[in-house]
């Protein structure tokens, strides 16, 4: 019974993100702020792109708290991609954004920049565990290798063993790991971080997987 479940909850997440997919093309929206912090903006730029018809599945991950600076933000935006909105929204903020499978809007804070200055890593060996610490085996680990601001992955580097581990080796000392699970929020870690992940479920996911149940 519970590998039906999981084959059902699987054929239903590739359904919810195959309807963000098929648009090659990142639509565009207009949106103005008017002296708001940096949480405010994000909070209705997330409101604005779950009200749009092509983006209402995007779902915004703050995955830390965000540091909202003492200028406030008064800009009008017109036509512009989410993108464009959010590198003008975290410049300088000390945050970044990942744009993942397509559908994921993950805020994260970034490092400080004295660790671009740091030698290459050898090996950097972790373990993700779940939201009760137990361990997760499978998940998906893929590296960022360089700061930027947006990216897609389609291809996971590694994956934990049955112990929850994984070793990735030789890569920059300022690079990112992204981990990403079935049912749980992906999440952007630093290498220095690396050594316990710990992710949390998708609850905006489960509840939509509910929706699509049977019928009695």
């Amino acid at each position: 019974m519970n590998n039906i479940a999981f084959l059902f909850f699987s054929i239903a997440l590739c359904f919810l993100q195959a309807e963000t997919n098929d648009s090659e093309e990142v639509p565009k929206i207009s949106i103005r702020f008017e002296n708001q912090s940096l949480e405010s903006a994000l909070i209705q730029l997330e409101s604005a792109v779950s009200q749009h018809e092509i983006m209402s599945e995007y779902q915004f991950v703050f995955q830390d708290t965000i540091v909202s600076n003492a200028k406030k933000i008064n800009q009008d935006f017109k036509d512009k991609t989410i993108f464009q909105i959010l590198d003008v929204l975290l410049a300088n903020s000390g945050s970044g954004y990942v744009f993942l499978s397509g559908r994921f809007v993950i805020i994260y804070k970034k490092v400080d920049d004295l660790t671009k200055t740091a030698q290459h890593q050898k090996s950097i060996q972790g373990k993700v565990v779940d939201e009760n610490g137990k361990i997760v085996r499978g998940v998906t680990v893929c590296i960022r290798k360089e700061d930027v601001t947006v990216t897609e992955l389609t291809e996971g580097d590694t994956f934990t063993d049955e112990e929850g581990s994984f070793i990735v080796s030789t890569m920059p000392s300022n690079a990112y790991i992204i981990v990403m699970y079935l049912g749980y929020l992906p999440r952007v870690v630093h290498i220095k971080d690396a050594g316990l992940i710990k992710i949390e479920p998708n609850l905006v996911i489960l509840d939509k997987v509910l929706h699509f149940g049977p019928r009695r």
